[in-house]
This record gives C-alpha cells, sequence and structure tokens, in this order.
C-alpha cells in the first residue's frame, strides 16, 4: 500500500504542478494567490511525503499531505458548485477535474493510512514480542 500511496503522490505532485501553471498561464491575469499558492504549497508536501517515506517511515507526512489536499480540493470543488458565488461560474471541465483530483486526494489518503496503519501493527506486534 505505501509503494502505491509513495508513486500516486509522485504523479499527482507532477499533474498538480503542470495543471496549476497551465491553468494560470491561460489567464490574462493571476487569480487570487492564496488559491494557487496553496496548491504549489501541496505539490512540494507531496514531493516531500515521497522523499520521505522511501524507507518506510516517516508515513504520516505523506499521510499528512494527502489529507491537505483532500481539503483544500474539497474546497475547490465546492465553491465551483455554488450557485451564490461571486464571480463567473466554473466551466464544467474544470470542475470535472476539480472532482478527479478531489478522488485521487482521498484514495492517496486512504492509501496512506491503511500503510501508516499497517506498519503501526508490526511495530506493535514487534514490540510485544520481544
Amino acid at each position: 500500500m505505501l509503494w502505491f500511496s509513495r508513486y500516486l503522490a509522485l504523479v499527482y505532485a507532477v499533474g498538480l504542478a503542470i495543471g496549476e501553471a497551465i491553468l494560470n498561464s491561460r489567464q490574462d491575469h493571476w487569480p487570487f494567490a492564496p488559491m494557487w499558492i496553496i496548491d504549489y504549497l501541496i505539490v512540494f508536501y507531496l514531493f516531500t511525503g515521497f522523499w520521505v517515506t522511501r524507507r518506510g517511515r516517516n508515513i504520516a507526512v505523506l499521510m499528512s499531505a494527502y489529507a491537505l489536499s483532500v481539503g483544500v480540493m474539497y474546497m475547490a470543488f465546492f465553491m465551483g458548485l455554488d450557485p451564490d458565488h461571486p464571480g463567473p461560474p466554473t466551466p464544467s471541465g474544470i470542475l470535472a477535474l476539480l472532482g478527479l483530483v478531489l478522488c485521487v486526494s482521498a484514495v492517496g489518503l486512504v492509501a496512506s493510512a491503511a500503510a501508516w496503519y499497517s506498519r503501526e501493527r508490526m511495530t506493535t506486534a514487534q514490540r510485544h514480542s520481544a
């Protein structure tokens, strides 16, 4: 499970960085700064989680990176569905992409949590047998 969540984080981080750069470069002005800065922080955090879990330790870092991503993508997705949100409506293609990214984040969170739980059970069993 850890292998899956690590490499999902790597692919997701690269995709999010590229996607964010493409979306921001296609507009005549950059959107509200906190909305794109947090995406790049998620990219950095996912890369960090990928790196620090290479020896099967520090799984909580990867898990928390996914948790941050779930929270941010949840907010972005449902803001796009809000009919009372000021400004132009979110295009359906962008909304579908946000939904996909939210699902990827949730799958990564579940996979990393399962890896963390498995690792904790194994560590606890080793402590009790010694």
